[in-house]
């Protein structure tokens, strides 16, 4: 599915590299911490993540009017958050999201502009644990509303760097909870 998306974002984005009002971004998260309680033989521990993944992503938008586009993305970690589990065990998680949103934009001045997005998106937790006789890996998915605010300010033509707080649903699978909200710092390029 991975090698399908990426395959289709660089034709789409090939393709529509000459086209006016057509653009593309990429950003990134600070990496999250998180923490994961479980309850054995009637004690309950708490672990601290050990490995934590650093979320990227990937977007692209066509202007549909000055204070309104189009635009989807992705976005994942570079890698898996993993805890520590009792001796000898533990568990990854990764997690993802696609969306699709309407974006409107707000002009402050020349330079700077705010700007929010509401539309859909799908969240993706995959969970793996390792070990002696360890249960199968598992795949959770959920299709929720995508929110977000943030702030743009223009560096060049057609290149700003803009900050935002990404919002969508939350992920859960037996007893476990994956929170999708994250601020993300990127850039945008026109066409």
């Amino acid at each position: 599915m991975n090698k399908f998306l990426c395959t289709a974002a660089i034709f789409v984005t090939t393709s529509l590299a000459q086209a006016e009002d057509f653009y593309i971004g990429a950003n990134v998260s600070p990496s999250t911490n998180g923490h994961i309680k479980f309850t054995d033989n009637g004690v309950t521990t708490q672990r601290d993540a050990g490995g934590k993944a650093t979320p990227a992503g990937l977007f692209a938008g066509y202007v549909l009017s000055p204070g309104w586009a189009l635009e989807g993305g992705y976005r994942g970690g570079s890698g898996a958050t993993s805890f520590d589990l009792a001796p000898g065990y533990q568990l990854k998680a990764r997690d993802s999201a696609a969306y699709l949103a309407a974006r409107g934009s707000w002009q402050l001045d020349d330079d700077w502009s705010l700007f929010a997005k509401a539309g859909v998106a799908q969240g993706r937790m995959a969970l793996d644990i390792s070990g002696k006789d360890a249960p199968a890996g598992t795949t959770t998915r959920k299709t929720g509303a995508y929110l977000s605010a943030g702030v743009s300010y223009l560096i060049g033509k057609d290149v700003a760097v803009q900050l935002e707080l990404e919002h969508t649903d939350k992920l859960k699978h037996e007893g476990l909870t994956s929170t999708m909200d994250r601020y993300a710092l990127g850039l945008r390029f026109g066409f």
